[in-house]
């Protein structure tokens, strides 16, 4: 049953960054932001396992991944944006896609 219930759990945080880089815009969100918004959802993921699901939802193409480099200011960022498949499943004019919970 613990299978079963991490699956579903991995679904809905997936759906959560999907949503929340809707609503971030075309500037995307950075992973710290996903990861923070995440622990207010109530799921406590490191870093890693956030770029992880990120990585999931690139593969299936509803988000792109960029990463923003500053060496001179040490500045190093994540921005997850949603792509235009992401918005069509959010607003269910697209297929079920496996692995998203709704």
């Amino acid at each position: 049953m613990s299978n079963v219930f991490d699956t579903a759990e991995k679904e809905v945080i997936r759906a959560e960054i999907l949503s929340t880089c809707e609503m971030a815009g075309q500037g995307g969100a950075d992973t710290k932001v996903l990861r923070a918004v995440l622990k207010k959802a109530g799921y406590e993921l490191d870093e890693n396992a956030v770029k992880e699901q990120v990585h999931y939802l690139e593969l299936k193409g509803l988000v792109s991944v960029q990463d923003v480099n500053n060496k001179q200011l040490k500045i190093s960022r994540t921005l997850v944006s949603i792509t235009a498949l992401g918005i069509d499943y959010i607003e269910g004019n697209a297929p079920d896609i496996p692995g998203i919970g709704g």
